[in-house]
């Protein structure tokens, strides 16, 4: 058999992709190497236009999410390493809130309504390898956890296989930049003073983010740069509640015996595609793209990524069409709803280590209120980009 689309990797962007386009009554396969559900390192923060795309997936996924085990967070508070605080709130949406979603139930609700739409689900399953016919991908290689191995053909693969993904080493596009950071996230009860805000304290070690996700959980992330992780000969892993309390706006706000899920890690970051689709591939989400997770990005892109996916290739997977032309117009898609937050981010990462420029930013905002809001807003997905980039907001935010 050859599928229409082989889509590696079933977190959000890949389920959400494989929805897609079943629902345009192409054959899909989705596998994964995991079974779901599933736990992920994640901040598990979907910013308020991430709710607008699970509305327009339908099919009760939204009704579904806010059915689980959430919070709602209506901003985001920033601690610079000298102690200042700014908090801003989200503006300019019917729902000025963001979800809070553990990605165990999140992953699976999206896989779940994948296979609903006729996405074949292979849990499990490893893709080791791309097939290729002329210089076009034209499958995978997948092997099961009991040892079979199986080609898979397919029209297009998808990968959406993440930080470390398969299909983007394959196809030789990943490429590296700084600021390298690695991430250790827990779930940790009944943290002190946890109301309805994101928080993001950041130090001249790093940053810590943490936010309710729920049922009195909240998930914390403790953020370093990949030279002190490997070079300092420590486990954070067993040291991850000291090196939280090195950080003054946290320090004795956590009980290390309610720790309710083990330390999880991911990184290093500030990983790329040279591109982003060549003949019979393409990639979504963090398998394209991954900077940093301090404005919490990731699920959103994921989504929209999808989105932008489908929209390109449902036309080239009409029979008889070839796929080339599609994958072709989703770099340019993604060009145009993503650059102004690549930069963004990137600018926003970078500007995170050094502690007297973050010190400077957040003790302006911490006295403009309105231009706080602004930032979270566009960082939120709220608003675009290009209200930050003009002459008086950044002037406003550094003089």
């Amino acid at each position: 058999m050859i599928w229409d689309a082989a889509v590696v990797g079933a977190g959000p962007a890949g389920a959400t992709t494989a929805l897609l386009l079943a629902r345009a009554g192409a054959s899909v396969l989705l596998l994964d190497r995991a079974h779901f559900p599933r736990d992920k390192p994640c901040s598990e923060y979907l910013s308020p236009a991430t709710t607008d795309v699970l509305e327009r997936l339908g099919g009760g996924i939204l009704g579904a999410v806010e059915r689980t085990t959430h919070a709602r967070l209506d901003g985001m508070k920033v601690v610079a390493p000298a102690g200042a605080a700014m908090v801003g709130r989200f503006r300019g949406a019917s729902r000025p809130y963001s979800l809070a979603v553990p990605r165990t139930s999140f992953d699976a609700i999206l896989v779940a309504a994948a296979a609903r739409a006729g996405a074949q689900v292979s849990e499990g399953t490893a893709v080791e390898d791309l097939v290729w016919d002329r210089g076009v991908v034209a499958g995978v290689v997948a092997r099961s956890r009991t040892g079979h191995r199986a080609t898979c053909h397919a029209r297009v693969v998808i990968g959406a296989d993440g930080l470390r993904s398969v299909v983007a080493r394959r196809l030789g596009l990943v490429r590296y930049s700084p600021p390298r950071r690695f991430a250790f996230t827990a779930h940790v009860a009944d943290v002190a003073d946890v109301d309805q805000l994101g928080e993001l304290h950041v130090s001249d070690r790093g940053y810590v983010g943490l936010g309710p996700v729920g049922g009195g959980i909240t998930t914390v992330a403790l953020v370093l740069p990949l030279r002190a992780v490997r070079g300092s000969g420590r486990s954070y892993r067993t040291e991850f509640f000291a090196e939280l309390d090195r950080f003054p706006g946290l320090a004795g706000r956590f009980d290390r015996r309610r720790l309710v899920r083990e330390v999880l890690t991911t990184g290093p970051f500030a990983q790329w595609a040279r591109v982003a689709a060549l003949p019979g591939a393409l990639l979504v989400g963090d398998a394209a793209d991954f900077f940093d997770p301090f404005t919490g990005q990731g699920i959103h892109t994921a989504l929209r990524g999808a989105e932008l996916a489908a929209e390109c290739l449902i036309p080239g997977l009409a029979p008889g069409v070839g796929a080339a032309t599609p994958v072709r117009s989703y770099e340019r898609a993604r060009r145009r709803a993503f650059r102004g937050k690549w930069l963004l981010e990137r600018l926003i990462g970078l500007g995170v280590g050094s502690p007297a420029l973050t010190d400077r930013v957040v003790g302006r905002l911490a006295r403009r209120p309105d231009l706080a809001d602004l930032l979270v807003s566009v960082t939120g997905n709220l608003l675009p980009a290009r209200r930050v980039f003009t002459a008086s907001v950044l002037a406003r935010l550094l003089w």
